[in-house]
């Protein structure tokens, strides 16, 4: 309709330029460049308040047992295997999501539920309250190739899985345990 519209009246169908006077497309790129700094501004403060939050979780308390010490002498610096405890930063992540997630510890709730008599609920503070142990454990992602380096041993603390399983009351039959995060990932 528009074309025959502008052939009727004499125009030509081509689109017209704006008019992008110099003044303008400097005004026009200044407001562009101050909106994405304040936008900037805003995600960092949300982010700082966010990780404030994280870091004020508390800690788990002293375990009523410990990992037992290592042996004296023992040689752990072998080329080409990582330390028997690998620093947090060096520790492997595999990421389900966009952002690193950030739950707040006092809604946070571990649920033992499927084929158990009693199905459990634990929040944060109750598993903080149970025994907790210490011991080295090395976790390997199951898509880590031989040799990968999607592996690591560190020195876990927290309660014990197989206490938490004993109060649900495991049927039997039961076979796999599939771990559930908040989002729907599952591993097992």
């Amino acid at each position: 309709m528009r074309l025959a519209a502008a052939f009727e009246s004499g125009r030509s169908a081509e689109a017209e330029m704006p008019d992008w006077s110099r003044r303008r497309f400097i005004g026009n790129s200044l407001t562009l460049g101050v909106t994405a700094v304040a936008a900037g501004a805003i995600g960092r403060t949300l982010l700082t308040l966010r990780d404030r939050e994280a870091a004020s979780v508390e800690m788990p308390p002293a375990p009523v047992e410990t990992a037992p010490p290592l042996p004296v002498g023992a040689r752990l610096d072998v080329a080409g295997i990582t330390p028997l405890v690998v620093p947090n930063s060096d520790f492997y992540r595999i990421d389900t999501q966009l952002f690193t997630p950030r739950l707040n510890a006092t809604d946070w709730r571990l649920t033992v539920t499927g084929m158990v008599d009693k199905p459990q609920t634990f929040t944060y503070a109750q598993l903080l309250a149970m025994p907790l142990y210490e011991e080295y454990i090395t976790i390997q992602c199951v898509s880590n190739e031989v040799g990968g380096d999607l592996v690591g041993n560190a020195l876990w603390r927290g309660a014990r899985l197989r206490d938490m399983l004993d109060m649900a009351g495991i049927q039997p039959g039961a076979t796999q345990i599939v771990g559930r995060s908040f989002d729907g990932w599952t591993a097992g």
